[in-house]
């Protein structure tokens, strides 16, 4: 049976995002539901959670992150196959034991498009990353469009890129559930919902007008975010144009209320100028809430023909989206639960899986 080394993002590279990647894959290889699981023995780089692991140390999650995870790799014995779950995970690859086939999957190339989001030694770092991706012997992107950018960016042929899109537990937002408690002050009042981080490149800023234009024709509502906190003077200009009121901030939440935040959603609004996939938009369509976003990178890819787009540097096209997400909302939950139906972990993992089946031929 062909041995396969999967290499996750440790805790010490504090990426959360990554940390459930791997989570919910280690999860699928677990329940050995998935057909072609047992051709393969897949092992996760051990242990995972790091010596280090939850340090607020950096010097510490530096150590834990540039040797001891390397040695770590060194240590690991001989595969037929390793699967870096991260492009960034490059750097340990001298330290493999014999001569493995490889693999790595690409996420986004989002520091080098938007490299005002990292100090510059970060942007460095990553760009010495992605020149290491023309080392491994086959790439999976999440998107068409991540593939394209990696082509863009590295020059690496398309043929050596493989398309394996991410997913989304179906059980869990597909379940009926209660207004969560942080929203039952809204006692029933429609609200559009945002989530994410509030990083530039999230494009939070025409919230203020996008829902300042919304409101003038339909008053009741309210905008709902999940996620990181608007910046001071972005809440501020939301307050003056919108109203205090009219803004609801749960902050970081598990996903036992976000669920249901997406679930009883009169409409989703991803605004985001760059994403390497768009996971929010699938979630928000498996959860039967209509989905309004931008039209930039991946998103349209993502979201077919079952949400509306609009210009995200233009706050009126973003408001008279959400006035058509309103007109057409049966329509567009039905196609949404349709499309969504089709993303699961199970499917990402098959993807993997033929990967496999492929350099080990």
């Amino acid at each position: 049976m062909p041995s396969v080394l999967w290499i996750p993002t440790p805790p010490s590279f504090g990426s959360v995002s990554m940390q459930r990647y791997f989570g919910v894959l280690d999860s699928v290889v677990r329940e050995q539901i998935v057909d072609g699981l047992k051709e393969f023995e897949i092992t996760p780089l051990v242990p995972y959670e790091g010596l280090m692991a939850g340090s607020n140390s950096r010097m510490i999650r530096a150590l834990d992150k540039w040797a001891l995870y390397r040695w770590r790799v060194s240590r690991a014995g001989k595969y037929d196959l390793v699967h870096g779950l991260a492009h960034g995970l490059g750097h340990p690859l001298s330290h493999l034991r014999g001569s493995p086939r490889t693999l790595a999957t690409v996420h986004d190339l989002i520091p080098l498009r938007f490299p005002g989001e990292l100090t510059k030694s970060q942007v460095a770092r990553v760009r010495r990353q992605t020149e290491r991706l023309g080392r491994f012997d086959l790439l999976t992107t999440v998107s068409e469009f991540t593939a394209r950018e990696v082509m863009e960016l590295t020059g690496i042929p398309r043929e050596r890129i493989r398309v394996v899109e991410n997913g989304i537990d179906q059980k869990a937002f597909r379940t009926p559930s209660d207004v969560p408690a942080a929203l039952q002050r809204l006692s029933g009042r429609p609200y559009v919902l945002s989530v994410g981080s509030a990083i530039p490149r999230k494009n939070l800023e025409i919230l203020p007008e996008v829902f300042s234009e919304f409101l003038a024709q339909e008053p009741d509502f309210v905008l709902v975010r999940a996620g990181a906190a608007l910046p001071a003077e972005l809440r501020e200009r939301f307050s003056r144009l919108c109203g205090e009121e009219r803004l609801i901030e749960l902050g970081r939440i598990p996903d036992e209320t976000l669920v249901p935040a997406y679930q009883h959603a009169t409409i989703f609004f991803f605004p985001s100028l760059y994403e390497g996939f768009g996971l929010p938009v699938i979630e928000a369509m498996a959860a039967g809430t209509p989905v309004v976003c931008s039209n930039a990178t991946s998103l349209p890819e993502v979201g077919r023909d079952a949400a509306i787009y609009f210009d995200p540097k233009d706050p009126a096209e973003g408001a008279a989206a959400l006035f058509e997400a309103l007109s057409r909302g049966p329509e567009l939950v039905r196609k949404g639960l349709k499309h969504s139906s089709g993303y699961s972990w199970d499917r990402t993992m098959k993807g993997h899986l033929a990967c496999y089946r492929e350099l080990l031929v």
